[in-house]
């Protein structure tokens, strides 16, 4: 620049202005020095338009648009001419991180400012650098998030943590207290019953806690899988409502089973998943309303119109005590539980709802929620589900099923169960009549095309269901008919049904897979005039135990004891080969294997069992007996050769019934 200020406004000496861009260049900067009267630019780094997005010819004139869309990253202040102005001679503005924002792309650039005021060439003038600072500033917002999301999830697991302390304290408490009870009153039976049966409820709460807090282990850590299974909804609902109607009636609460129209039954899916979700929200649903309230389970299907796909809607809706709103945006997040005085009794650990999701979402379905506090919950879960084709092939005719009767006053529900036995062989009647009813089946015996299954409603016109049901009995009719009853609750009217002539029952809402497994179970019964049923089932059945704990081997001895088998036990998995190679072929009947046991696990031990050059080595049923009760732990016991899995802790029924069945299935091949 030339003494006499002639430079002013114009482009500088080309070695000049070069080594300025050059320096502003290389640092990603923008640098000016502007006139501190006219706020024209002397001097202006030609990166600046690229930058800020404004024509450097527009900058030229006025240097105040470079301030039009900058601002201070944390206070939010934008300087001004005026605040330019106030700095004296030789003072300096600096600002640690400024947000600029580029006029034509948005982008937002962060800089590091400062803004000098000098005498310079004898003129008063402003010398200002920014110097580039987006990659530290966008690096250390990110390490700010982080920060945040760890300090949250810390916050969050620390109440987690403080909340299972206390729901998982809270079961064992009462079962640390009702075992010395028993040891008090072990001389009052009545005393003992009631306390080991309240000892159960808490060993099954704690249980439940223990398999929320694995089950989101297992789904963060990607281990859980989705397994593609055939399966017949009707079954699975059946499963579902035998667990939730018995909690909704301990609560006195409405519950009311909807599936009007379903006609496709069969899919492809993972059972054991839906079932999880769907015990989940309605077990919520009980859990959460009020005694004497009312929950409403609503099953819906709709053929997507490409491929052979059905949308299944399954929407849960209650009067209990509803959600806020807040609550509502978190409720599937984990560890979430909210506080309010309604819940303060009820334990949970505050992730089944996040497994919930998760499952829901995994198997490519959606959920969502609506509530209102003290209005109730409505919960909307769809799943896309691939339909199995449900030729029936000669079902009805190997079973002898030519014509079934309804009789109930509700035409719906009759006219659902024509709908689902329409595309059959059988033939359907229905009646709203008793009497007409029972002059229909007179007719039919007359004209020899008698009613092979007879279903009636709880409520009939002219007559009661249990009244029409004895005068059935009472005609001595040949061939008997099969007489069902149509209920939403079997337990409630079971003696009066007995008493009736009736046996057999079907829940409401009627699906074709459970009306099938009936009419099979019925066929396939043994006749009245057979062996009685033995007290012991397993009554002189030889069992190999490998069992490592103690406490838990001599509690197995005990109950298959009990149960009328003999039980002999070993520690580990290389024990139980020696055993059973040494016994006589076909002494024992049965070999429970534990998995995780030391010298050799279960799996290793089921597979040299199987290798054995011995005639029963490879047929004697082997069951698993394990805590790892997810899909793939099930697989791979069936990988390693044995038959069945059964998690623990031991379900004395579960185990005796798998025992039964897989004996069973060997003498039949």
């Amino acid at each position: 620049m030339s003494d006499n200020g002639n430079n002013i406004g114009r482009e500088p000496e080309f070695s000049m202005n070069w080594f300025f861009d050059y320096v502003t260049q290389k640092n990603k900067s923008i640098a000016a020095i502007f006139d501190a009267d006219t706020f024209e630019v002397d001097l202006i780094s030609d990166n600046t338009e690229e930058i800020i997005g404004i024509p450097k010819e527009e900058l030229l004139k006025d240097i105040n648009l470079l301030f039009v869309n900058t601002k201070d990253a944390k206070t939010d202040f934008t300087p001004t001419k005026e605040d330019l102005l106030k700095l004296g001679i030789g003072e300096t503005m600096t600002l640690d991180v400024i947000d600029a924002v580029n006029s034509i792309t948005g982008e937002h650039i962060y800089f590091e400012a400062s803004l000098e005021r000098q005498i310079i060439d004898g003129r008063d003038r402003f010398l200002l650098v920014w110097v580039d600072k987006t990659e530290e500033v966008i690096r250390n917002r990110q390490m700010e998030d982080m920060i945040d999301v760890a300090n949250a999830a810390n916050e969050a697991k620390t109440n987690f943590l403080a909340n299972m302390s206390h729901d998982f304290r809270t079961p064992m408490n009462a079962i640390t207290n009702f075992n010395l009870l028993i040891a008090k009153n072990s001389d009052n039976p009545q005393r003992v019953r009631d306390y080991t049966h309240k000892i159960g409820l808490a060993c099954q709460n704690l249980l439940r806690l223990l398999n929320d807090v694995l089950d989101m282990s297992k789904i963060e850590s990607g281990a859980t899988k989705i397994n593609q299974q055939e399966f017949a909804l009707g079954l699975l609902l059946e499963e579902v409502n035998s667990v939730i109607a018995f909690q909704a009636k301990a609560k006195q609460q409405d519950y009311q089973v909807h599936a009007g129209g379903m006609r496709q039954d069969l899919f492809m899916g993972d059972k054991q998943k839906i079932n999880e979700v769907l015990v989940n929200i309605l077990g919520n649903a009980v859990k959460y309303t009020h005694v004497g309230g009312r929950i409403d389970f609503t099953i819906s299907e709709e053929k997507v119109s490409t491929g052979d796909y059905y949308d299944v809607k399954f929407e849960v809706k209650d009067n209990g005590i509803g959600m806020s709103k807040e609550f509502q945006k978190n409720i599937f997040d984990a560890f979430t539980r909210e506080e309010k005085k309604e819940v303060s009794g009820i334990q949970g650990t505050g992730l089944g709802m996040a497994i919930t999701k998760s499952l829901v979402q995994m198997m490519g379905g959606t959920i969502s929620v609506e509530s209102n506090e003290g209005e109730g919950s409505t919960f909307i879960i769809t799943l896309r589900l691939p339909g199995v084709n449900q030729d029936q092939g000669d079902f009805w005719e190997n079973h002898g099923i030519r014509r079934i009767l309804v009789i109930d006053d509700d035409i719906q529900e009759c006219e659902k169960i024509n709908t689902a036995l329409q595309d059959t062989t059988v033939e359907v009647f229905f009646s709203t009549s008793g009497y007409k009813a029972m002059h229909l089946i007179e007719v039919s015996y007359e004209d020899e095309s008698a009613f092979d299954v007879i279903i009636l409603g709880m409520q009939i016109r002219s007559i009661s269901c249990f009244e029409l049901a004895g005068r059935i009995r009472e005609k001595d009719l040949r061939p008997q008919p099969v007489l069902l009853l149509l209920t939403e609750d079997w337990e409630d009217v079971a003696q009066e049904a007995r008493d009736a002539g009736i046996y057999d029952f079907i829940t409401k809402p009627f699906f074709m897979s459970t009306f099938q497994q009936l009419i099979e179970d019925i066929t396939s019964r043994p006749s009245t005039s057979g062996d009685k049923k033995k007290s012991n089932p397993l009554e002189g059945i030889q069992i190999l135990a490998a069992e490592d704990n103690e406490i838990n081997a001599d509690i197995l001895v005990e109950l298959m004891s009990m149960e009328g088998a003999s039980i002999a036990r070993v520690p580990d998995g290389k024990k139980a080969i020696e055993v059973f190679e040494k016994s006589e072929t076909g002494y024992y009947d049965v070999i429970l294997m534990d998995v995780q046991m030391p010298v050799m696990n279960g799996y290793e031990a089921a597979g040299k069992i199987r290798e054995l050059n011995r005639e029963d080595a490879a047929k004697i049923p082997i069951i698993a007996m394990t805590a790892n009760t997810y899909a793939d732990d099930v697989q791979k016991s069936l990988d390693a050769g044995m038959d069945a899995h059964v998690s623990k802790p031991i379900d004395i029924e579960v185990l005796k019934t798998t025992i039964l069945e897989l004996l069973e299935k060997m003498r039949s091949t």
